[in-house]
């Protein structure tokens, strides 16, 4: 098994990302952290995770849907191509096994799970079909495979705001690594085609209303700057001047989500969910 994650020969886009998790991981669980871990219920639901169940989850991060499925009785193993993200996983869940692995070539056998998970984690990758694929041949006949995106940006709405600032302010021409689309998966036609392809079947979705809650500004603008990486990298490419618009631009936004003594902004993700065909 690989400990550490290789960048000889690694693709542009791969590189960004693995770069902007090790830096992130120790921030992680304080701003996005917060938002997403909530998805994973769904995505241990969709997987109809029993007790005594093997479960992967794939691109893990710090842990959570592996430290949830534990805790319903599964055994659970959690899979990350950042070692800081592994670290922070292993720290926060000691009882659950964590180790490094690439999403888009999984160090296990054919077959050697009851359900796999991967929260938030295609949009990441260099290539999500890639990773599909992988989920479907670790899994055994009948088992099902869950993942979690967030919806449009009108429904993703914390999401949606940093984009209408960025349009507004950013120079999109800086020289970022080309990705797969970030939203591609909020439409769930696209999912749907995309499970199809790597051979599974009984596919369903289902919209999970997160909210975002912060209280001041300041912590929306961490949350862009402390736990994404694409839209951290391109703040970052920015002129002095530019990234003081885009900062006053987003906290201006913010502004519009107060209540009370805090900030509440929705963010919505969908949870897709395919099976591996009993006779597969």
């Amino acid at each position: 098994m690989q400990e550490h994650a290789d960048p000889v020969g690694m693709p542009p886009f791969k590189r960004l990302e693995l770069d902007g998790w090790q830096e992130q991981a120790a921030t992680y669980d304080d701003h996005v952290g917060r938002l997403t871990q909530e998805a994973d219920k769904h995505l241990i639901d969709a997987v109809e995770l029993r007790p005594g169940m093997r479960l992967l989850d794939i691109c893990s991060g710090p842990g959570y849907g592996a430290g949830l499925a534990a805790e319903r009785g599964a055994k659970a193993c959690g899979i990350d191509f950042a070692p800081a993200m592994v670290e922070q996983a292993k720290q926060r869940f000691p009882n659950v096994e964590f180790r490094f692995g690439d999403a888009e070539a999984l160090d296990f056998p054919d077959a050697s799970f009851d359900a796999a998970i991967c929260p938030f984690g295609l949009m990441h990758l260099n290539d999500p079909d890639r990773a599909i694929a992988e989920a479907f041949r670790v899994l055994k006949p009948g088992a099902r495979y869950g993942f979690a995106a967030w919806s449009a940006p009108e429904k993703a709405e914390l999401l949606g705001l940093a984009l209408k600032v960025l349009a507004a302010h950013a120079d999109m021409s800086v020289p970022m690594p080309p990705g797969p689309p970030f939203f591609q998966y909020s439409d769930p036609a696209v999912a749907k085609a995309a499970l199809e392809r790597a051979g599974f079947d009984s596919i369903a979705f289902r919209e999970v209303p997160l909210l975002f809650r912060g209280r001041t500004p300041e912590d929306v603008w961490d949350f862009f700057m402390k736990g994404t990486v694409r839209i951290m990298a391109l703040i970052r490419l920015q002129t002095a001047d530019r990234q003081a618009r885009i900062r006053d631009g987003i906290m201006q936004a913010a502004k519009n989500y107060q209540q009370g003594d805090g900030l509440k902004i929705p963010s919505s993700a969908i949870v897709h969910s395919g099976r591996k065909p009993p006779t597969a």
